[in-house]
């Protein structure tokens, strides 16, 4: 862990680059870097999705897991970087 200028420990930066490496390779499983919640959401939708056995919804819910991915990777280095500049 980094200090900030105030001397409080500050959580690292996620990368989105791997993040989205993982969510291409993994589909939700790789989400779970970048969000627990959405990781833990999507396993659970797509063993409904996967066992439906269709290819659209199956490559809708890999783009839709990349989407959510990024976005959750940016969110979280937005909060930790307001962290380390607000003083507190």
């Amino acid at each position: 862990m980094h200090r900030s200028m105030t001397g409080t420990p500050i959580l690292p930066f996620k990368s989105v680059a791997i993040a989205l490496v993982f969510t291409v390779l993994l589909g939700p499983l790789g989400l779970l870097y970048a969000s627990m919640r959405g990781g833990i959401v999507m396993l659970l939708v797509g063993l409904v999705v996967i066992s439906s056995k269709l290819l659209f919804p199956i490559i809708l819910l890999w783009v839709l897991c990349c989407i959510w991915a990024v976005k959750s990777v940016e969110n979280y280095n937005q909060r930790i970087f307001k962290m380390s500049v607000t003083p507190t």
